[in-house]
């Protein structure tokens, strides 16, 4: 089971973490997520743990423990996290770069504005 440990200390290590969940049992993998540019911690990281029993009572046990002054928060790690959800740097899908906002164009593509009506170019407006 693959466990989601956030809000840790910025400059906890592996082996720390690895401490703290060795007293429940077999840990298959452990990784603190760092940022590419700065190598720095960026406050949350995996544990996966082949056992779904141990893993649980690893969670149930350190979740809102406090490590380093900082209250850990201890779950199951979803499926579903998108791959944008804790990285600001990533551009969303969907999305342009110029001010983070989605452009919407005006009209539909067929160049008529609802409804069946036409708008008319600026040579046919009467004044």
């Amino acid at each position: 089971m693959k466990i989601l440990v956030r809000n840790l200390f910025r400059e906890i290590i592996e082996k720390e973490l690895l401490q703290l969940f060795l007293p429940f049992g077999k840990i298959k993998s452990l990784n603190i997520v760092t940022d590419k540019l700065t190598g720095k911690s960026k406050g949350f990281g995996f544990v996966d743990m082949p056992e779904a029993s141990e893993a649980a009572a690893a969670i149930k046990t350190l979740n809102g423990k406090i490590i380093h002054g900082e209250k850990l928060r201890v779950k199951t790690a979803n499926q579903e996290i998108s791959p944008f959800q804790d990285n600001p740097d990533v551009t969303h899908p969907g999305r342009f770069e110029v001010g983070g906002r989605k452009k919407v164009g005006r009209g539909r593509s067929d160049g008529t504005h609802g409804a069946g009506s036409r708008r008319p170019n600026r040579k046919e407006k009467k004044w």
